[in-house]
């Protein structure tokens, strides 16, 4: 097999002539935001306080590194140290982390995308 030559197809092949990866980085898998985010509305509707009240105190808990594991296994960096559990323990990150993926990702549009199987 040669080479795609083809002049509106280069700009998604490198120099060697195979399919350029998608750059920056990969998005949060829906299926670990569907449950950090149902994991703060259970919080902030049973103890009736706002998502942020109810994300300083989810951070807090014991079990939030199990929570978020699978959102760290699958970035390169972290999928063979346990760096990522003195990560989450910045409040730096916390809060980037709340703005970023939280408030940003829109996720009540997105939930239709998510095939319920039963």
């Amino acid at each position: 097999m040669g080479k795609i030559t083809d002049g509106e197809k280069l700009s998604l092949l490198t120099t060697k002539g195979t399919l350029r990866k998608k750059r920056g980085q990969p998005r949060i898998d829906i299926g670990i935001e569907f449950v950090v985010y149902a994991k703060l509305l259970q919080i902030s509707k049973g103890r009736k306080i706002t998502m942020w009240k109810a994300w300083a105190q989810l951070v807090k808990h014991r079990n939030f590194p199990d929570l978020m594991k699978p959102h760290f296994q699958k970035m390169k960096k972290y999928k063979s140290s346990k760096a990522w559990r003195e990560k989450i323990k910045d409040p730096d990150w916390q809060n980037d982390y709340y703005k970023n993926n939280i408030i940003k990702s829109q996720l009540i549009k997105r939930l239709s995308k998510i095939n319920f199987a039963y």
